[in-house]
């Protein structure tokens, strides 16, 4: 299992009883196919109870972990050797929000860093990415209905509802922006969209979701012709 697979699984107890977590995509677009691409973990909505336990061993001692923090440095170094990426950086001044944001030159260069984000312990990298024509096109692997797997697995109460309540308040946001104004959005049904304005577009869905259709992340963005 991916590193940051593994780290979100670990707080599973804790969101099961103490609220959600958000994981957000973010893009921009320029018109020459490069941009930036900023993914974001927020666990600020578990913060109280992660503070209440930050730096405890089982004895109950402190010591010196913090979980506030995931540790998301193999990550970084394997960003920073693909051609085509660069400015790396993660900021978690935030405490419980990591923030990961990099420049991409080009589609292949972004696909080749989301392998490295979102991998799923496929034995092939994905496109996640395609322009067709004028038409961004999104299709997704298996990461994030694992990591929902993950962090929900059955408590062996049988209880699906409880189940189904926990996926919900798991969330899943992306935004994306352009250097020319949106003419259509196409995505999966039950993904909420909002236009702030005519070259952006954000999406807004949840773990129960993606659980529950495969292609619950996948989108087609068209772009309106020059």
């Amino acid at each position: 299992m991916p590193r940051n697979t593994r780290l979100l699984a670990l707080l599973a107890l804790l969101v099961a009883f103490t609220g959600c977590i958000t994981i957000e995509e973010n893009y921009t677009f320029k018109k020459d196919g490069s941009g930036t691409m900023e993914y974001v973990v927020d666990m600020s909505e578990i913060g109280d109870m992660l503070k209440a336990m930050e730096g405890l061993d089982k004895s109950g001692n402190k010591d010196a972990g913090d979980m506030g923090t995931m540790d998301l440095k193999d990550e970084v170094a394997a960003l920073k050797q693909i051609p085509g990426i660069k400015k790396v950086k993660v900021n978690d001044k935030e405490k419980f929000v990591q923030k990961l944001k990099f420049r991409f030159a080009n589609i292949d260069a972004l696909n080749a860093a989301l392998n490295v984000l979102m991998n799923d312990s496929a034995t092939t990298d994905h496109a996640f990415f395609a322009w067709e024509g004028n038409t961004l096109v999104r299709t997704n692997n298996d990461h994030a209905r694992r990591i929902g797997a993950d962090m929900g697995k059955d408590d062996g109460s049988g209880d699906s509802t409880d189940m189904t309540q926990f996926l919900e308040s798991m969330k899943y946001k992306m935004s994306y922006s352009f250097a020319s104004p949106i003419a259509h959005t196409g995505a999966a049904v039950g993904m909420v969209k909002e236009s702030p304005n005519s070259k952006t577009v954000k999406l807004d869905t949840d773990f129960s979701a993606i659980a529950n259709d495969n292609a619950a992340l996948d989108l087609r963005i068209e772009l309106s012709k020059p």
